[in-house]
């Protein structure tokens, strides 16, 4: 039987890329990773099989974020982007569109994007990862895709909301 340390060696880069889709910074990213494995390393009671383990380790990452979003209570502004000399790139336009929009979500809806859309987990695993139904995982991204279209391209159909 693997340890919880060898499972979280094994996941530490999914675990990190969620981290950074949570709070959106590096440093941010890297100190909830050490919370998150310190909490994961201080259990003494861990799931055995591996599929398991490993998303119960990405529940750890997202409490621990939620916890400290809790404590702290602040609230970030879109971060500032390095624009380049060379003028405005169409793909950088839509990047920052698709981040102000992505970042409009509630934290339920931008979990099972990062997981479905960032992360590439299927329906089930992103259900087990968030312990959720996989119905509700289909509900939020349905919705969640919907208010992020809505919020590049304005409504198609004439109506104001999404």
């Amino acid at each position: 039987m693997r340890s919880i340390g060898q499972h979280l060696v094994d996941a530490w880069p999914r675990l990190f890329r969620y981290a950074l889709a949570l709070t959106r910074e590096p440093d941010a990213a890297r100190d909830l990773m050490q919370q998150s494995a310190l909490k994961a390393l201080s259990t003494h009671t861990t799931p055995s099989e591996p599929h398991a383990a490993r998303a119960y380790l990405f529940q750890i990452v997202r409490h621990a974020w939620i916890d400290r979003i809790r404590r702290t209570r602040l609230h970030h502004e879109d971060e500032l982007l390095d624009w380049p000399d060379e003028g405005f790139d169409d793909r950088l336009i839509e990047a920052i569109a698709v981040r102000q929009a992505f970042a409009a979500l509630d934290m339920p809806c931008r979990a099972v994007v990062t997981c479905v859309d960032v992360e590439g987990l299927s329906y089930r695993e992103t259900a087990e990862r968030l312990g959720i139904p996989v119905g509700t995982v289909m509900s939020r991204l349905h919705r969640a895709r919907r208010i992020m279209l809505h919020r590049i391209a304005g409504p198609s159909d004439g109506s104001e909301g999404p």
